[in-house]
């Protein structure tokens, strides 16, 4: 069950996690999670599958097989590098103005579950996440600011405006 639990966690991650978080958030004692990491990795080098994971150190992660790289590369491409859908281009618009911002926040003022939409500009290197305790946060990334041509999201047209903007007063503040 161990093993399962750790090739789970393993998948959905999208950083390595050491063997300490993987401790944590299984409640196990770290050698029994080094072990069955181990495992998984004998088991997934042991055949020539598309998914290998990878130890580096203190940390691990699922990674595709390098044997695959050139599919991988291009539907990545394909799938990451494309024009932002409407929703996406609001969310992140939502986050430039309004960010550090929470995911209930700003699903609070776009009306909708925004966790894809979060995935796929994370993904795409325009945003990224900030934990503070059991929440998660979300700002402009650096590489993307610079890619902005700003040096930091204050330079945004109307960005102290609309940065101090409440969702309970918008209406009050757009005449300002």
């Amino acid at each position: 069950m161990l093993k399962s639990i750790i090739e789970s966690l393993l998948f959905i991650a999208d950083r390595p996690l050491s063997f300490k978080e993987l401790a944590r958030f299984t409640k196990e004692e770290i050698e029994k999670v080094q072990l069955a990491v181990r495992e998984l990795i004998d088991e997934y080098n042991s055949r020539d599958g598309g998914i290998k994971i990878l130890e580096n150190g203190d940390k691990v992660q699922a990674v595709t097989n390098p044997k695959n790289y050139e599919w991988v590369k291009n539907f990545s491409q394909e799938e990451f590098s494309g024009e932002l859908t409407p929703a996406s281009t609001e969310t992140l618009s939502v986050i430039a103005y309004r960010g550090p911002i929470s995911r209930d926040d700003l699903e609070q003022i776009r009306g909708v579950n925004c966790a894809i939409i979060l995935r796929n500009l994370m993904i795409r290197g325009l945003i990224e996440e900030e934990k503070r305790g059991e929440k998660s946060f979300y700002r402009l990334s650096l590489d993307f600011i610079r890619r902005l041509g700003i040096n930091h999201v204050s330079e945004l047209p109307d960005y102290d405006r609309l940065h101090n903007l409440s969702i309970s007063n918008s209406d009050q503040n757009d005449n300002s």
